[in-house]
């Protein structure tokens, strides 16, 4: 065995962090990551939804496709030329940018964990974040789940609209 391994003897009186640091983490970012894709599928959906109503033009259809941001502005876009599509009235768009920030930080930075004493970083191109606890994650999670029901409702209700009702 090395003399840096931690299943070496010589090791047995260091205080390792608690793997349970890790794994807890792993799972709020899961939970996050799952929230979030709710988001984006919503917000394709809803800009699918607008096209509906201007009668599917295909020049426009690209509004739906690209990323996260892109597609965001392309929602901003069609609320500014149709201010009355009350599909968008809800849309909540600072929000949903700052959630999509959020959830690049920790999608993309990689987590560094003291093997010590555990606590851990997350280290992005443009800095080191130590302020993404579970906890805190899971604020994220659940703010971005309450705008992917917001995005759910919105497109709920305009298919409701489009019912025929019976005399």
């Amino acid at each position: 065995m090395s003399d840096q391994c931690p299943s070496d003897p010589q090791f047995d009186d260091v205080p390792w962090a608690d793997p349970a640091i890790r794994t807890n983490y792993e799972a709020a970012l899961g939970r996050l990551i799952l929230a979030h894709n709710d988001v984006d599928l919503h917000l394709t959906r809803l800009i699918e939804e607008c096209l509906k109503q201007l009668d599917n033009p295909k020049h426009l259809k690209k509004l739906a496709t690209g990323s996260y941001i892109e597609r965001w502005d392309n929602v901003r876009m069609l609320r500014a030329i149709r201010p009355e599509m009350t599909l968008l009235l809800g849309v909540d768009f600072k929000e949903l940018h700052e959630l999509n920030e959020l959830r690049n930080i920790v999608a993309h930075g990689h987590f560094e964990q003291n093997p010590f004493q555990g606590d851990y970083e997350l280290i992005t191109r443009k800095q080191r974040h130590n302020d993404f606890s579970v906890t805190r994650l899971d604020t994220i999670t659940a703010r971005l789940t309450a705008q992917a029901e917001a995005l759910k409702v919105s497109i709920w209700l305009n298919d409701l609209d489009d019912l025929d009702v019976a005399p």
